[in-house]
């Protein structure tokens, strides 16, 4: 079959035609699409750019603040005693009784002194209420304020819970020796052992030198040693070169 000129230009413009919708649909459509698809991932990672560079400056501060929160916290921390085993916490007791030191006999002699099984201990902030005179006009005005208020009063929990030993045991000691020991724990670095109950059954004379005879009970407070920021960090840091060094092997 002979193609005539007309019919050679015909079939070469339909040639280059399909090869344009070939190379459309090959080539430039997926080119623009992935173009599209990189734009929008530009636009979306922008944004997040923009939001952690937000939190970036919000949190500039934050190492110090870290710091500081660290100090006031191991200032509260240091009236207490540090999380220790039972025994220890008895022969801390036995060593508060022995009041000058020299262990040949406890000033606070206890006879049969008993230490509990570690437990939770409820803090609880004390809050001070002035005693007022309210009249029946107080109480109408209080109920109408209450009844008319648009907003609720919010409770705010204000209770902590602390690891507690708790000892008790009868005693004998004079009248000194006994308010030393009583002095002794208000001034003590660790002001968190707390006589919560004292009974004295022979007062006699009421001397200095008096022979008391008693029963204590004692709750030794205490909260878990807390760790140094800055080296909680090191050892992070340690970890991850560690990491990548086995890695590399």
């Amino acid at each position: 079959m002979k193609l005539n000129q007309r019919d050679k230009m015909l079939l070469i413009t339909i040639l280059v035609i399909l090869i344009w919708v070939v190379g459309v649909m090959l080539f430039i459509r997926p080119a623009v699409q992935s173009v599209s698809a990189a734009s929008d991932e530009l636009d979306s990672k922008e944004m997040e750019l923009s939001t952690l560079q937000a939190q970036i400056k919000e949190d500039e501060n934050l190492p110090q603040e870290v710091d500081d929160a660290y100090d006031a916290a191991t200032e509260l921390a240091s009236v207490f005693y540090d999380k220790m085993l039972q025994h220890a916490a008895a022969t801390e007791i036995q060593s508060l009784l022995d009041l000058d030191g020299d262990s040949s006999e406890q000033e606070i002699q206890n006879l049969d002194l008993s230490v509990s099984t570690m437990s939770s201990f409820t803090l609880t902030r004390y809050v001070y209420t002035a005693e007022e005179n309210v009249t029946a006009l107080d109480q109408i005005v209080a109920d109408a304020t209450d009844a008319t208020a648009d907003t609720a009063t919010e409770t705010v929990d204000t209770s902590a819970e602390v690891s507690n030993y708790t000892f008790e045991f009868t005693y004998e000691a004079t009248k000194a020796d006994l308010m030393e020991f009583i002095s002794n724990l208000q001034t003590n670095t660790h002001r968190s052992l707390i006589i919560t109950d004292l009974s004295i059954s022979n007062v006699a004379e009421n001397e200095d030198d008096t022979v008391f005879s008693g029963s204590m009970s004692l709750n030794l407070l205490m909260v878990p040693e807390l760790e140094d920021p800055q080296e909680v960090d090191s050892d992070t840091e340690v970890e991850e070169v560690n990491a990548e060094e086995e890695t590399e092997e």
